[in-house]
């Protein structure tokens, strides 16, 4: 393999630094991958071009990557579908008038985080259905898109990276396994992981300050901002750019069509229903072999089809109108789409660039020991950031925390729940994480907005957990 040297960290930095300074996501991420492939072919800003415009067309040589982004679409056409059936007015006419469950800021967001965590499955339909469910409360209750964002998905990632029994727990376990065959651990995955959660500090301070922020009511940095222009009925700031349409959609007049919550329900339980399911079948009854692109592709062509039986045999829509707003929905995604095949491209460049081993080899050695632990959740942090993967961080820094655990007398779980709390807090603050891209589609932000208002209060955060990681590894070695 190449060694690129420094240069692999370019395009991670002129990616990042580049959205901050122009907030314009899809132009930062094509100059971060021009200047990555004009690395690659030997500075030569032609054949970057060139590469650039086929990996493009090579992300779809994936079907994993693929699916994904046929999954953004689908999704697209249920969110349309809810909103013209009436679905989601039903479900806030219920919650606000009927059962009085939610009548202040504090109530909807924490039932965006309630949703989030029962939704643990996949982490993509957890935070799609909690934006769907809780947009229009937000609008009515003045609180900013932006915090909606920062509560889904921070809830969401501390979650799925801790109950264990969905397919982030099951690629854990996975890369654990190898471990153990090779002598490294000694154990059995699945109880190892358990032990680890313990350690997985970033994922319960994260839940712990998404709390604080709710009801203390307490705002500060861009975020605050962001909630004071709210409370003045300003839900964007001026330029902003939403990834997905700002249009009203009109709930289709029929006599059929009661604006029922079932018309919330139909669409989006099947499809959550179908990726455990799915997870199960890919897996030939392993869990853990499982395949997320699939279950989750599998998942909403599911509720795709029920929610055209439903709604057509119900003659809420007819076939015309059925498929007229499917395909609406699905033209509202095309920015999300474009976002997310830039972003696996970005992580293709990363991989060919070797920016992973880069970041770990520049460290090695140099680290004494009390500090392994908080500085595999530093590297785990950057790693995330630079490449956009929660999965691909903690595959790589798992089997690098237990071997260096078990090299220097640290319990190897402490390493595995510094390797994960890395992950997590590169996916919350990585402009080209797919969680974060979500979110940004979910509730109707400006995604480097998004970003920008989270990180503040997600490296907080991180420097308690650093502190955390430092103090558990030094009484490790005593």
């Amino acid at each position: 393999m190449t060694d690129y040297g420094i240069w692999t960290i370019i395009t991670p930095l002129v990616t990042i630094g580049l959205a901050i300074w122009t907030r314009q996501v899809i132009l930062s991420l094509l100059a971060g991958i021009f200047v990555g492939f004009t690395v690659i072919h030997s500075f030569n800003p032609f054949s970057g071009i060139a590469a650039t415009l086929d990996g493009i067309i090579d992300v779809f040589s994936s079907a994993g990557s693929t699916r994904t982004i046929l999954f953004c679409f689908m999704v697209g056409g249920l969110i349309r579908l809810i909103q013209v059936t009436g679905g989601t007015k039903a479900l806030v006419r219920y919650l606000t008038e009927k059962a009085h469950i939610i009548n202040n800021p504090k109530a909807v967001q924490l039932l965006a985080m309630l949703i989030t965590s029962i939704i643990f499955i996949e982490s993509s339909i957890s935070i799609m259905a909690a934006g769907t469910s809780t947009n229009e409360l937000a609008k009515r209750y003045g609180v900013a898109r932006e915090k909606m964002a920062y509560v889904i998905q921070a809830s969401c990632v501390s979650v799925c990276s801790s109950v264990m029994i969905n397919g982030w727990g099951a690629a854990m376990m996975g890369v654990i396994g190898v471990q153990v065959s090779k002598g490294f651990i000694d154990g059995e995955p699945f109880s190892i992981l358990a032990g680890s959660m313990v350690y997985n500090f970033m994922a319960w301070l994260t839940l712990a300050s998404v709390l604080f922020y709710i009801f203390s009511g307490f705002k500060w940095g861009s975020m605050g901002e962001a909630e004071r222009r709210a409370l003045t009925g300003q839900e964007l700031r001026e330029g902003a750019f939403p990834i997905t349409s700002e249009e009203d959609v009109e709930v289709v007049e029929s006599a059929h069509n009661k604006e029922s919550i079932l018309n919330f329900l139909i669409p989006l339980v099947p499809t959550t229903i179908m990726v455990p399911v799915g997870l199960y079948i890919t897996g030939n009854g392993d869990l853990a072999n499982g395949s997320g692109s699939t279950s989750v592709f599998w998942g909403v062509m599911l509720g795709t089809a029920c929610s055209f039986v439903y709604f057509t045999s119900r003659k809420i829509l007819n076939v015309d109108t059925f498929f007229k707003h499917l395909f609406a929905g699905y033209a509202s995604m095309i920015p999300l789409s474009a976002i997310m095949t830039l972003a696996f491209l970005m992580g293709n460049v990363s991989g060919e660039l070797n920016t992973g081993a880069f970041i770990t080899q520049s460290i090695d050695g140099i680290i004494p020991s009390g500090f392994s632990a908080a500085f595999v959740f530093l590297i785990s942090v950057l790693m995330a950031i630079s490449t956009g993967t929660s999965w691909g961080t903690f595959s790589i820094m798992i089997p690098i925390g237990v071997q260096v655990g078990a090299a220097v007398g640290i319990d190897p779980q402490l390493m595995i729940g510094a390797a994960i709390s890395g992950a997590i807090f590169g996916d919350m603050t990585s402009p080209i994480s797919d969680t974060s891209i979500v979110s940004s589609m979910a509730t109707k932000n400006d995604h480097i907005d998004h970003i920008r208002t989270q990180f503040p209060y997600a490296i907080t955060t991180g420097l308690i957990a650093t502190a955390l990681f430092t103090v558990c590894g030094f009484s490790m070695l005593n």
